[in-house]
């Protein structure tokens, strides 16, 4: 539910409300000069608490909640929320203040690599009204500025007031700082009075509706972040699926499907999971075709890979595998002298795997293990060679091409094996 503070009876639009006018010129001037006397701004002057959406719960009939987090006093469970949301492939919205950033940076960059959402949440936590305007806006300052300065991150224009506290001057103060969406919530789980995770599951379930906001807490005296795992599995049970406050203001709340404009192609469900969880457009690249029936499997091609739907077959990665597209490409070179198996063991800088009798080393070594390994490359089936005035190195899934010239974190990179294998195909 969306609220204008002076009407708490009707619930509002996603809309930013208009500002109030005042028509007399004359009284506008004797405003601000009043003000100015008093040594506050104008523009503080002329915003209200009307400019101020307070949201207590969005108005929507999609089944989607937002997950929300405190990070307000000692780090907690931070890491653990942050492991869940990854492996369970669920966005964040933490309310951030200033002096647990300062203290936590590391886990403050992690947040918003991985796709969470930060809100202003002052920065130390204290009840905004009992503090006057020129402490709110330089709580609000600080903790804005310290996340700009690790991260890059705007949380401007989104605010939790400590405690829920607040009223006609907190609000006023907030729009004329720049923050219009106040954010409350309508699940609180109390995990932050030691309940346990029986309990706080369960006031989080029985609270769960369309357009819910969550409130947890980060800290060691809440078990809400080893409660996130079963929460999330047993929303999903019922058919929730998770945004954060930014992606609920901003419309970004439909089905699981998404329209990639560079290539005119879709991809949903399972396959967008999967990309979204497992090296996106970096690992997979852009996708190249629809959804489409080939030797009995439902596949979708991508740049860098074929993604394939096996029923049953891997359910913690949504049932997909990726096609044997490295062998493809490299079938009848068996006889070449890079294909050949070799003799070998590890060494400091050489894995030699048994299974396929080939080595990996340095950068390409480097390269696999960090970005999924055997899931998504699969086994080497070459060792390296130069190949077009290329280095490159075959695998299962995949082909690794060395370029020096690229900038660093670029110069090891998969060929375009899907689009090689696509074009390849009769149609």
């Amino acid at each position: 539910m969306i609220r204008g503070k002076h009407d708490w009876g009707e619930e509002m639009s996603l809309h930013r409300a208009v500002p109030r006018r005042v028509s007399c010129a004359s009284l506008v001037t004797a405003l601000i000069l009043a003000l100015v006397a008093m040594g506050l701004p104008a523009q503080q002057a002329l915003a209200a608490p009307s400019d101020v959406q307070t949201i207590y719960r969005f108005p929507t009939d999609e089944p989607v909640i937002a997950l929300t987090f405190d990070c307000g006093s000692d780090i907690g469970y931070t890491v653990q929320i942050l492991d869940t949301a990854k492996e369970k492939d669920v966005r964040l919205t933490f309310g951030m203040t200033g002096a647990w950033a300062q203290a936590n940076p590391d886990l403050v960059r992690r947040m918003v690599d991985e796709g969470h959402q930060l809100i202003n949440h002052s920065w130390d936590h204290p009840e905004f009204t009992v503090i006057g305007s020129a402490q709110r806006a330089d709580q609000l300052r600080r903790t804005e500025d310290v996340v700009r300065s690790l991260t890059g991150y705007e949380m401007r224009p989104y605010f939790r007031p400590p405690y829920g506290s607040m009223n006609d001057s907190v609000l006023a103060d907030l729009a004329a700082n720049g923050y219009t969406y106040n954010i409350m919530w309508s699940v609180d789980t109390r995990g932050w009075q030691g309940r346990s995770i029986e309990a706080i599951t369960h006031e989080t379930l029985a609270g769960a509706a369309p357009g819910a906001i969550v409130l947890m807490h980060v800290g060691a005296t809440s078990l809400d972040g080893l409660a996130l795992g079963g929460i999330i599995d047993q929303l999903r049970a019922r058919g929730y699926r998770f945004a954060t406050i930014e992606e609920f203001v901003t419309g970004r709340i439909g089905p699981t499907v998404r329209y990639f404009p560079e290539t005119g192609h879709w991809v949903g469900h399972g396959f967008l999971s999967y990309w979204q969880r497992f090296g996106g457009l970096r690992i997979f690249g852009y996708p190249i075709s629809e959804e489409f029936v080939e030797n009995g499997v439902t596949v979708q091609y991508f740049e860098r890979a074929r993604f394939e739907w096996h029923p049953g077959a891997a359910p913690e990665r949504y049932d997909v595998l990726l096609g044997h597209l490295g062998r493809e490409v490299a079938a009848g070179r068996a006889g070449e002298a890079p294909f050949q198996p070799v003799q070998g063991g590890d060494d400091a800088n050489c894995t030699f795997y048994p299974q396929t009798g080939h080595r990996l080393c340095f950068g390409f070594r480097d390269y696999w293990r960090v970005n999924g390994g055997l899931a998504i490359f699969g086994y080497p089936i070459s060792e390296e060679f130069v190949e077009n005035g290329v280095t490159v190195q075959y695998f299962e899934r995949q082909r690794f091409e060395y370029h020096p010239e690229a900038p660093p974190s670029w110069r090891v990179m998969g060929g375009l094996l899907g689009r090689q294998v696509l074009t390849m195909q009769p149609r």
